[in-house]
């Protein structure tokens, strides 16, 4: 799964949060590490999505993007059964 980074960063902002300060927060070294992690450009790990979580304000699922395809399969095997 996917994180929502557009929600991450929305919330950051809401809570007046800037790069320096999550950094701090996660116990990164500088808000370059943050940066490239909320810009896609590195992933965050397990603990700093717990973390986040915390942090933002935001149920821990809400993190992540729901899977279309998970949608599809389970539309279209909900009449197939499971042996």
């Amino acid at each position: 799964m996917k994180l929502n980074l557009i929600l991450i960063k929305e919330k950051r902002q809401e809570k007046g949060f800037n790069i320096d300060d999550m950094a701090k927060f996660l116990g990164l070294t500088n808000g370059s590490m943050y940066w490239k992690r909320e810009n896609g450009d590195y992933k965050f790990k397990a603990e700093e999505v717990m973390k986040l979580s915390g942090i933002l304000g935001v149920p821990f699922d809400r993190l992540f993007l729901s899977d279309v395809y998970s949608k599809l399969d389970i539309t279209t095997n909900k009449d197939k059964q499971v042996i």
